[in-house]
């Protein structure tokens, strides 16, 4: 059940988001994402340096260093590639749960939520190149190019099989990082919001996450939309961020492939122009200094949606807040190792949002173990809200309904080798669907992930 892809794309969590607002939904458990260390290794001496100033731009958070890859600098394929300007990493990432009490009351239906069988929620692969224009005299620009393959063994929840284009984009600093824009085909899903516990991306499972903003039609990874954000970096750590992008359809990535298998539509009938603004603290670990991450945000969204209650709205909307703090340092040399705590709330209106509300908190330590400064131990606990609204449209007559779903997930993220990781998780998760009523499972995840 890990058979690995050769590389794989970043997985954002996946719930209601592949639904219309007045289709009734398999399931609302959203499956695993991805987590790593904060800001990964510290920089490399020697080539890593050059390979990793060629990494790819404009990320709220970075893919891990290339002394973090498997490949390494073996070979001379990265050496090569930087001497022409370019730079490139592949990532790949399985991950499968299942429920271990098997305790359904003797249901024998099709598949309502993830791990109700065993479940393949991840089997991505992606590979993310860039070129530096500065060799062809634009200086601090960078042009991104990436593919990829998804594929779920639950689609109607976690989403479309597909291999599309993941980015084509150019990327332009200006004043010394003070102004940075990027505009092109990719995904806002890590531009903005920052989904990903230890603030960045890895192999893990940490279960279910906010889907809120991707009802909503934030692009997310693997389903990339025509895209453009400016990001103002301001003294003492403090910026604001605006994009505008073109709306996934209501329902998320299974219509944007039906209409767009290749990626590259400009425009899909019946969206509209989605925006999203994004103001935060963000100040970096360093020795004495503790890391701190505040961030909130809105979305507007322009596309009609389904009401629950008949019609359509003119637009749909979303805020978020979150916060990460870590509470001590363990190490100098790697100001990031220690502890930390942090929480989110999404909100989206209930006439056309299933999951209206979404809480999480989080504490989770990188690199506690002293001979083992890559790992990430974690513990994140959430809960989704459903609209009262879609309840009563998405419930069938004489059953019963739950209001919300809570989890609370542990896991460990252990790196076997520089661009390796394994983490298994256990959790439980109390209405694991609304409707029918369903006891608590105990869920066991497993992912395998590594970077070329």
């Amino acid at each position: 059940m890990l058979a690995l892809s050769c590389v794989a794309a970043p997985a954002v969590a996946q719930s209601q988001r592949d639904q219309s607002a007045s289709e009734a939904p398999a399931a609302v458990q959203p499956t695993p994402s991805p987590v790593l260390p904060v800001q990964s290794a510290n920089a490399t001496p020697g080539p890593y340096q050059t390979y990793d100033a060629l990494a790819m731009r404009g990320w709220e958070r970075p893919l891990p260093k290339s002394g973090d890859t498997l490949l390494g600098d073996k070979l001379g394929v990265r050496d090569a590639l930087a001497d022409a300007g370019i730079g490139f990493i592949g990532f790949a990432s399985n991950a499968i749960q299942y429920n271990f009490l098997q305790n359904d009351g003797g249901y024998k239906g099709r598949q309502l939520y993830n791990a109700q069988k065993l479940t393949r929620n991840v089997s991505n692969a992606a590979i993310f190149a860039t070129y530096d224009l500065g060799r062809i005299g634009i200086t601090n620009g960078q042009f991104i190019f990436s593919a990829l393959y998804t594929s779920n063994s639950f689609n109607r929840v976690d989403g479309p099989n597909a291999t599309r284009i993941g980015r084509l984009a150019y990327y332009q600093s200006l004043f010394n990082k003070k102004v940075e824009f990027k505009i092109g085909y990719f995904d806002n899903g890590f531009e903005f919001l920052g989904t990903q516990t230890g603030g960045s991306l890895a192999g893990g499972t940490l279960g279910p996450q906010a889907s809120v903003p991707n009802e909503v039609g934030l692009s997310y990874s693997g389903f990339s939309t025509p895209t453009a954000n400016i990001r103002i970096n301001f003294k003492n750590h403090v910026y604001t961020k605006l994009g505008i992008q073109r709306s996934l359809p209501p329902g998320g990535a299974t219509p944007e492939v039906a209409a767009n298998s290749s990626g590259l539509r400009f425009h899909i009938p019946g969206t509209g122009l989605l925006t999203i603004g994004e103001v935060g603290w963000d100040q970096p670990a360093k020795p004495g200094t503790l890391a701190t991450w505040v961030r909130a945000g809105g979305i507007y969204n322009s596309t009609n949606f389904n009401r629950f209650q008949g019609g359509q709205s003119k637009d749909n909307w979303a805020t978020y807040i979150a916060v990460d703090h870590q509470l001590f340092q363990i190490d100098d040399s790697k100001a990031n190792r220690g502890l930390y705590v942090g929480g989110t709330v999404n909100y989206a209106p209930p006439q056309q949002n299933f999951i209206s509300q979404y809480y999480e908190g989080r504490i989770y330590g990188v690199g506690l173990v002293k001979s083992r400064p890559f790992d990430l131990a974690s513990i994140v606990a959430n809960a989704n809200i459903y609209s009262k609204q879609g309840l009563v449209a998405r419930t069938a007559a004489g059953q019963g309904n739950f209001k919300q779903t809570y989890s609370v997930i542990a896991s460990y993220a252990y790196r076997l080798t520089p661009g390796l990781y394994f983490q298994p998780g256990i959790g439980a998760v109390v209405h694991p669907i609304y409707s029918p009523r369903f006891d608590t499972a105990v869920n066991g995840y497993l992912t395998l992930t590594f970077f070329i």
